[in-house]
């Protein structure tokens, strides 16, 4: 079975990474510019999540983007994988 919240974090390790922003990946954030997530950041972390689960979250993407906190993108991110099965 698929660790969905460990793809979410390690997912948004690497857009923190590669934005050179030094937050401590965490399911409790709030997304925002504060914590490297803004529109852009977001759509990044969207990108890195349907790479390592080789899905698509067309069917939730609406849902994401009002998203206050990571921890409530891996509820979307397990109903999309299961769309996509």
């Amino acid at each position: 079975m698929v660790n969905v919240e460990q793809i979410v974090l390690e997912s948004y390790a690497k857009v923190l990474e590669e934005a050179n922003l030094n937050f401590k990946p965490s399911l409790d954030v709030v997304i925002g510019r504060d914590s490297g997530l803004d529109s852009l950041g977001l759509v990044n972390l969207m990108i890195e999540i349907e790479e390592a689960l080789d899905i698509t979250l067309e069917s939730v993407l609406v849902e994401i983007r009002q998203s206050h906190k990571l921890n409530e993108l891996v509820a979307l991110v397990q109903r999309a994988l299961e769309v996509c099965k």
